[in-house]
């Protein structure tokens, strides 16, 4: 049978790009506005883009699972879920996923920093069980994203019977789901990480 999977949590919509020292100065002297630096370098230029639920505990998470006739027949929260390291016969599963973005780093020059925030929002997946769907049956990789305002933890894989899950969406092996709805838009945030170490935050 076929059981559908949404999971809510507050999602991390990130994007970066790696600039050169003369579009980093123009960056912070000649432009200094998100919507043109994000329609200039990150429409479809970004070095890395990544859309993630929170995994800090600091916001809710759920996933419910519906069965063919759309009836629910699995609530979990956040302290529900394992992560895959606690489950023997996966500990040595290489599923965690650190992305540093940090000027200097060997990925970048300076980094432009393009942040978005919804709440509410729902990933969507897809399994096929033979059983129905017990709370033991769901796992969770971590992806880390290390900044110079410090590390954001989110969810990688959701994982189930003991596989990583995968869509039509899968890219380079960080979360993978078949569709996705943003919630509610609760912030925008771009800064500009220069390989001098300063942290410049830029505004609309």
């Amino acid at each position: 049978m076929k059981y559908t999977i949404e999971m809510i949590g507050w999602e991390y919509h990130i994007q970066t790009k790696s600039l050169d020292a003369e579009q980093s100065e123009q960056a912070r002297w000649d432009i200094d506005n998100i919507s043109e630096l994000a329609d200039l370098h990150l429409n479809g230029e970004a070095d890395f883009e990544i859309c993630a639920l929170d995994n800090s505990g600091n916001g809710p998470l759920s996933l419910t699972v519906y069965d063919e006739n759309n009836k629910s027949v699995l609530e979990l929260e956040a302290n529900d879920f394992t992560h895959y390291s606690e489950i023997e016969e996966l500990c040595e599963k290489d599923w965690d996923k650190d992305v540093e973005i940090n000027p200097n780093s060997d990925d970048y020059e300076n980094t432009l920093y393009l942040e978005k925030d919804y709440s509410g929002s729902v990933f969507y997946y897809e399994v096929e069980s033979d059983e129905v769907p017990t709370k033991d049956d769901f796992l969770y990789s971590s992806l880390c994203i290390i900044t110079p305002n410090g590390d954001i933890d989110l969810i990688g894989k959701l994982i189930f019977k003991p596989n990583a899950l995968k869509g039509e969406l899968d890219g380079d092996g960080i979360p993978n789901y078949l569709d996705l709805e943003s919630g509610k838009h609760k912030g925008t945030y771009m800064n500009l990480f220069t390989s001098d170490g300063e942290n410049i935050e830029i505004n609309d």
